[in-house]
């Protein structure tokens, strides 16, 4: 009798009736997993061959498959092909696809049978990542195909979540953000359903250069909110709650809190969302960026100015401040501040130019109603004029509190290696409190020891301070004068006692005996006085 080998080279010889009888005759003799798999191939020819009876070819070899060779990979293949005769076309589309090649062809090819009832519901999987590889391969541009490629895939309602169901997603936003106002992604999400994003959805990724990447669920608040704000519609509870955990997800995001304000004002909760920006400033008035949105919330133009003035002045790295700049330079001239308009417009051009940036239309709309306008050698007293109001809306309500410098150091950048700032220590009635880089205050930083200072604090955290010149009528710090008389302690220190508040050796340094002096003494934990500067009255 021929051997399994024997019948399969009949077999692929075309000598189709020879291997089938010899396949039959072995299977009969002795049925197992190689006999039934010879015979299984042949008859995977046959029903193939005209006048056949598919169904009943096909059942026989789905028995033999479950009976003798459950799981084999290219049985299952074969099966699957044998119960839907367009397998083989659309796995190979799917295939040239993935790899580029004729990827919109393809994708049409198999969109016909879909729309013409004729592909199975078992082949809906692969038809998904068909569309997905035609969605790659297609240009942005091309918005209405796309949306009629993201459209069938909904269709399909293929089990979620998934890989494929979030690599859509990828591509619906990409749709929505190269070609806004051409598709309504928030219905795209709503029957997507935000309920299927994915652990990986929520993963941000570093290039080599250490770069973040944004996660697919930034991306998506972003598209989401700017559709909200175009458009001028509520936003649904659902996104509203993604925006919340992404908050807290990011913190360090410097789009998220105006996505939050995005989503709070299409609810018609313009006022807390202006409060969510104070608060925020409150607890980071360092990052320009709160400033510069939370201008874009309010209508006095004075409050807005000085909130722009106040991102302009916050400390920011200059290559990020050119559109508060020209938004800035905008309110100046509105306000006939023209030299002072100029001066921001200027230094928005001389960024963009030093970067190879083109400038923005609105630059040139606002250069023509300053072209022949001398620009203000700087713009000092402006940033103090309209901070103000900045300042009372975001620290107004805060109780003042008189603190003390006490000393200062300097410590490492962690965040800049090699480069160090300055720490200062100061006194209140409550204790002492540290404010880092003192300059973000338009304090200098080498301010002597003993200057008394106005400040207000939340969370424990110095927000804002402004140097006086008169100290308050406290128990705890207070201003002396009188005669110094040097003395020395027991271990050889030097000393003195002015108006019962010691005076320590440090402060002596330079000094002699008999000097009118006037110092500033804090109250130690023990109750008693000490100096912590002296200074020499004529």
């Amino acid at each position: 009798m021929p051997t399994i080998q024997e019948i399969t080279a009949l077999r692929k010889a075309g000598r189709l009736d020879e291997a089938l009888q010899a396949a039959e005759s072995e299977f009969a003799q002795n049925a197992n997993n190689y006999t039934a798999g010879a015979l299984f191939w042949c008859l995977n020819v046959l029903y193939k061959k005209p006048e056949q009876d598919v169904q009943t070819i096909v059942e026989r070899m789905q028995r033999l498959y479950e009976d003798y060779c459950p799981g084999d990979v290219y049985m299952t293949r074969a099966l699957e092909s044998a119960r839907n005769p367009h397998y083989q076309e659309v796995n190979r589309a799917v295939e040239e696809s993935k790899a580029g090649v004729n990827a919109l062809r393809n994708y049409q090819s198999v969109e016909r049978l879909f729309s013409n009832g004729q592909l199975a519901p078992s082949l809906f999987q692969k038809f998904g990542w068909l569309i997905y590889y035609a969605l790659r391969h297609t240009d942005t541009s091309h918005v209405q195909l796309r949306k009629e490629m993201l459209c069938h895939y909904l269709q399909l309602n293929l089990a979620k979540p998934s890989l494929l169901h979030s690599s859509i997603l990828r591509e619906a936003i990409r749709t929505e953000r190269d070609t806004p106002l051409q598709f309504r992604f928030r219905d795209f999400i709503r029957l997507w359903g935000l309920e299927n994003l994915t652990d990986d959805d929520w993963q941000q990724y570093k290039t080599e250069e250490g770069n973040t990447l944004l996660s697919t669920v930034e991306k998506l608040i972003g598209v989401y909110a700017k559709e909200l704000k175009t458009d001028n519609v509520a936003a649904t509870e659902e996104f509203a709650a993604l925006v919340d955990r992404a908050l807290e997800k990011y913190p360090n995001s410097q789009n998220m809190p105006y996505f939050k304000a995005t989503v709070l004002i299409s609810l018609e909760r313009r006022d807390e969302a202006v409060g969510y920006y104070r608060d925020l400033i409150l607890c980071f008035p360092s990052k320009f960026y709160l400033w510069q949105q939370t201008a874009e919330l309010v209508d006095d133009p004075n409050m807005k100015t000085g909130l722009l003035c106040k991102a302009v002045t916050s400390g920011g790295d200059e290559q990020f401040l050119g559109g508060v700049r020209l938004a800035l330079a905008q309110q100046l001239i509105e306000a006939g501040e023209m030299e002072s308009g100029r001066y921001e417009l200027d230094r928005y051009h001389d960024l963009y130019q030093s970067r190879g940036w083109g400038v923005k239309t609105k630059y040139w709309e606002l250069f023509n109603h300053v072209r022949n306008v001398t620009a203000a050698a700087d713009n000092r007293e402006i940033y103090s004029i309209y901070s103000r109001y900045a300042d009372e809306f975001v620290y107004g309500t805060l109780p003042v509190l008189p603190a003390v410098k006490i000393s200062e150091r300097t410590i490492n950048d962690r965040n800049r290696p090699g480069r160090k700032f300055t720490v200062w220590t100061l006194r209140t009635k409550y204790g002492h409190l540290t404010v880092k880089k003192p300059q973000k205050f338009k304090l200098t930083a080498k301010e002597r020891a003993g200057v008394l200072f106005n400040i207000k604090l939340y969370a424990r955290k110095v927000v804002w301070m402004q140097a006086v010149d008169t100290l308050p009528q406290s128990d705890w710090v207070k201003e002396l004068a009188g005669s110094l008389h040097l003395r020395t302690d027991r271990n050889g220190r030097k000393y003195a006692i002015i108006g019962g508040a010691y005076v320590g050796e440090k402060l002596l340094e330079g000094r002699s005996e008999g000097e009118t002096v006037k110092i500033v003494a804090v109250k130690q934990d023990d109750g008693r006085f000490s100096a912590v500067s002296l200074k020499k009255i004529n």
